[in-house]
């Protein structure tokens, strides 16, 4: 039997938290040339302030960041209930840290610089998790 993955909608909003301009930017770039909304966060206490956790259908986030990292910050919201795919991005991993984010419940740890087609690949796994899951 063939499965068809669920659609994917146009309006899917991609939220990326990094405290990296630079990547925030090229970041929020790209998911807009794959044709997804994009909403960049310097930081999670920035991000939560912004009330979008509810509306996003995918988190890019980096692990490395102050005063809240990544794996925190997803821990945060899935202590309020949200569980949302995420893909985590960062220059400075270990294994050690790499577990912690999987453990945590991350599809993946992207290394920095972002492949782009990588991160269209997760993103795109991401989205579709989320619209099988309703």
């Amino acid at each position: 039997m063939l499965v068809h993955p669920a659609p994917i909608p146009a309006t899917a909003l991609i939220v990326i938290v990094d405290d990296d301009p630079f990547v925030r930017t090229a970041t929020s770039s790209l998911v807009r040339a794959f044709g997804w909304q994009a909403r960049a966060f310097a930081s999670a206490p920035e991000f939560f302030a912004a009330d979008v956790a509810a509306r996003m259908h995918c988190l890019v986030c980096d692990i490395h960041m102050d005063p809240l990292d990544g794996i925190g910050l997803l821990a945060q919201l899935q202590a309020e209930g949200c569980h949302v795919p995420t893909v985590f991005i960062t220059a400075l991993t270990s294994e050690s840290v790499r577990r912690r984010a999987l453990h945590q419940g991350a599809l993946c740890v992207i290394d920095k610089p972002i492949d782009a087609a990588e991160l269209e690949d997760w993103v795109r796994r991401a989205l579709e998790e989320t619209a099988r899951e309703g």
